[in-house]
C-alpha cells in the first residue's frame, strides 16, 4: 500500500512549513482546502491495496476494482477503510498525532472492507451518513437486515447490484460474517461488539436510537480512541 504513506509525506511536508504557519494565523479556513488539494484516496486509487485486497477475498482484479461472481454476473467491488480522515481529524488531536493515527488506521488490511460500486447510495458513503461511519452499528444494522426487518441503511441495501450480493447470502449472517472477514467484530456467538466499551459489551438496542447516539460528539470521540487500541484489529 503506497498511496496513503504518499500523503503523509506531502500532509507532513505542509504542516512543517512556514505557508502553514500563515495560514493557520492568517486563514485557518484555507488549511483544508489544501490538506484536500494535497490528498489522494487510496480506495480510489491504490494498486497495491487492490492487491493485498484480492488475496484478502479471494477475488478477480482488474487495477483498482474487484469483482464477486454471482450467477454468472460480475459485481463490482470497491475498497472503504473502516474510517474517513474526517472521523481522525474529528479527534482535535495535534497533527503528529493525527498523522500517526491515519498510518495506523490505513497501514491495516484488517480495517479496508469491499461493498459493491454503483450509484449512490452505496453502504460505503450511506453508513457515514447513518452511523458517522461506525463499523460496529453498520455490522448489527445488517444483521437485523439478514432477520428481515426495516433497517436505517435499507435504501443502500435494496440499491442496484448490492440487493444482489447480499441475497447470495441467504440472510445468513455468520456466513456473511465469515466470508468477509469481519470475526473480530463478532464473539462466537456472532453478536457484534461494541467498539465505543472496548469491546467489552456487545451493539444491542433500537436502530433508530443508535443511528442518533453515533452523532453525538463525544461518543464519536470514545468509540475513535478505542478503535485505535483494539491491537486485534491491527
Amino acid at each position: 500500500m503506497q498511496v496513503y504513506l504518499k500523503n503523509i509525506e506531502r500532509l507532513k511536508n505542509f504542516y512543517q512549513s512556514d505557508y502553514y504557519r500563515w495560514l493557520e494565523t492568517n486563514d485557518p479556513k484555507r488549511v483544508k482546502n489544501v490538506e484536500d488539494a494535497l490528498y489522494e484516496d487510496p480506495d480510489n486509487c491504490d494498486d497495491e491495496l487492490y492487491k493485498d485486497l484480492a488475496l484478502k477475498y479471494n477475488l478477480e482484479r482488474k487495477k483498482c476494482n474487484l469483482f464477486v461472481s454471482d450467477n454468472k454476473q460480475k459485481i463490482k467491488m470497491s475498497a472503504d477503510i473502516v474510517c474517513g480522515v474526517k472521523s481522525l481529524k474529528d479527534l482535535g488531536s495535534s497533527t503528529p498525532e493525527f498523522l500517526s493515527n491515519y498510518a495506523k488506521i490505513r497501514s491495516s488490511v484488517k480495517l479496508h472492507f469491499i461493498w459493491p460500486q454503483h450509484k449512490v447510495p452505496t453502504i460505503n458513503t450511506y453508513r457515514y451518513q447513518i452511523y458517522h461511519d461506525r463499523i460496529d452499528y453498520l455490522l448489527y444494522d445488517l444483521k437485523h437486515y439478514f432477520m428481515g426487518k426495516e433497517t436505517p441503511m435499507q435504501k443502500a441495501y435494496q440499491n442496484n447490484n448490492t440487493i444482489i450480493w447480499l441475497d447470495a447470502f441467504n440472510n445468513d449472517f455468520p456466513k456473511f460474517v465469515q466470508a468477509m472477514h469481519f470475526e473480530n467484530f463478532v464473539n462466537e456467538n456472532f453478536e457484534v461488539l461494541d467498539i465505543e466499551f472496548r469491546q467489552r459489551k456487545t451493539v444491542t438496542g433500537d436502530l433508530q436510537q443508535l443511528q442518533s447516539k453515533s452523532k453525538n460528539k463525544n461518543v464519536q470521540k470514545r468509540y475513535m480512541e478505542q478503535l485505535l487500541t483494539l491491537d486485534k484489529l491491527f
